[in-house]
């Protein structure tokens, strides 16, 4: 199995619950899927007629008004990913909890947040290489792409992840020593144009969720298209539900969420092994966008 990782990030941002959350978004496609999820995303943007860059905070009109034809083109990859009988595109996304996290275990200067982001992004490529590929080893990753990112100049992250994570003997490869940082916008990307349209596939899908968990914008286009989302999240953010093979998104082994962590805990408990382990990843959340829509249903 060859596979190449596409990945953005949302960078902290708060809920009105007061926590603080960084979220990754990681879409794996295998490489010989490629051209058939390229000509999904590209017959979308012709279907509506809409050819240029899409991000998700930018959905401010519903679909089928007057200037939503962002809105129309995201809606439609969404729901190709939702609909995704032949296992192309696969998901996962991470959140980590800021307002739980130790902060001093990841450095005392300027490198922490950088440090804090390369250590979940390596948890998130982790997870879905062994989580949606496990059983198709050996795997290879041939490129591993991010949207141009300021992360770019921390001396570790174009590497780090990868060295880490290369296991011949686990049967997991990279093609690839580095990670390529390209433009979002597949009209300015030199070399990668094409891949461009992935990394915005990320964005909407990123985006999406994490409006389905904190509902931090009232863009009639981010919540239509996070709405498209949210019957997933319910699923996926519910233990019982989460891993079932028969749910009608075909999501198992193919879209995933995490977070963490658990509990808040000091440096002190974190060298306590078991305290350690009573703070871990988990999926169960509240989705503050259902919330909103189920108060806004009882004012009617």
């Amino acid at each position: 199995m060859v596979v190449r990782l596409y990945a953005d990030r949302i960078k902290p941002r708060s809920n009105d619950l007061g926590q603080r959350w960084m979220y990754v978004g990681l879409l794996a496609i295998p490489d010989d899927c490629h051209a058939r999820a390229l000509e999904q995303l590209q017959d979308a943007r012709q279907e509506v007629g809409y050819y240029s860059e899409i991000h998700f905070k930018e959905l401010k009109n519903r679909s089928g008004t007057l200037h939503g034809d962002k809105t129309a083109v995201a809606k439609r990859w969404t729901n190709a990913v939702l609909r995704d009988d032949a296992k192309i595109f696969h998901f996962y996304f991470l959140g980590i909890n800021l307002s739980n996290l130790e902060h001093s275990a990841f450095g005392t200067g300027w490198d922490k947040p950088p440090n804090i982001y390369n250590r979940f992004f390596r948890s998130a490529v982790a997870y879905a290489i062994r989580g949606f590929f496990g059983s198709h080893r050996p795997i290879t990753v041939s490129y591993v792409f991010h949207d141009k990112d300021d992360i770019e100049s921390h001396g570790l992250f174009d590497w780090h992840t990868i060295r880490k994570l290369s296991s011949p003997e686990e049967g997991i490869t990279f093609d690839t020593g580095r990670i390529q940082f390209i433009d979002s916008d597949h009209e300015k990307e030199p070399k990668f144009p094409q891949e461009s349209h992935f990394i915005q596939l990320t964005d909407v899908l990123a985006g999406g969720m994490a409006h389905c968990l904190d509902a931090t914008s009232k863009k009639k286009g981010c919540c239509e298209v996070a709405g498209c989302l949210l019957p997933l999240l319910e699923r996926l953010t519910d233990p019982k539900r989460a891993r079932n093979p028969n749910s009608r998104f075909g999501y198992f082994r193919r879209i995933a969420v995490g977070f963490f962590p658990s509990k808040r805990l000091s440096r002190k408990q974190l060298e306590d092994s078991v305290q350690k382990a009573r703070s871990g990843f988990y999926i169960e959340r509240r989705l503050l966008l259902k919330e909103r829509l189920t108060h806004q249903m009882t004012l009617l």
